[in-house]
């Protein structure tokens, strides 16, 4: 039997702490079994919370849905942020940020595919509040990208006559296309393919 704990402040771990942890824990439920497939009891239990402790901290299913999307969109944001920012050249931070989703889309990974990818298809276009959570994600990973692509065009290294926001744009639907391809099955040449093609766009 799966031993329940509290959320509570215990001895050098914050609630906030806690709270986290079991936020990224329903993120796998929701992930493999979706929004509307996901009980209680199988949050319970991924969560490894007791009834009352899941109440007490997020109300109900859709709270901690909420707050699992959330957290998901700030890590994606973040890591793509420190990607592009993570070479004195910008062309090369780019192609980084590309292998590092071709990674992302290899074997077990890939089959699971994308959970904003994934949240899309099973709650838009009627949930309002899950609809701009995904819009706000993708306009910022354009902006990120957009400013690399500045960057580069500062450099000489990328072509200085393409518009940086539509290019952005393209970029950032290739790599959602990526995710959606490796659910189906796409195998990593496929996948690498893809982003040498993709990446020829930007001069």
């Amino acid at each position: 039997m799966v031993k329940r704990t509290q959320i509570s402040a215990s001895v050098g771990r914050p609630r906030e702490f806690e709270l986290n942890e079991a936020v990224r824990k329903a993120m796998h439920v929701f992930w493999d079994r979706g929004y509307h497939d996901a009980s209680l009891p199988d949050l319970l239990e991924g969560m490894k919370l007791s009834r009352g402790s899941f109440y007490k901290a997020f109300v109900d299913k859709r709270g901690v849905y909420l707050r699992a999307l959330d957290a998901y969109i700030e890590d994606a944001v973040r890591s793509v942020g420190e990607t592009l920012h993570s070479n004195p050249s910008p062309k090369a931070a780019i192609l980084e940020a590309f292998s590092q989703q071709v990674d992302q889309t290899s074997g077990t990974d890939g089959l699971r595919g994308c959970f904003v990818v994934f949240a899309a298809v099973e709650m838009l276009p009627e949930d309002k509040e899950v609809a701009p959570r995904i819009s706000r994600l993708f306009r910022r990973l354009q902006d990120l990208y957009a400013a690399a692509i500045i960057r580069g065009q500062a450099l000489g290294e990328i072509d200085p006559r393409l518009d940086e926001r539509t290019l952005a744009r393209f970029l950032v639907c290739q790599i959602q296309g990526m995710r959606v391809l490796a659910k189906a099955g796409a195998d990593r040449a496929e996948t690498r393919a893809m982003v040498d093609l993709a990446l020829k766009a930007l001069g």
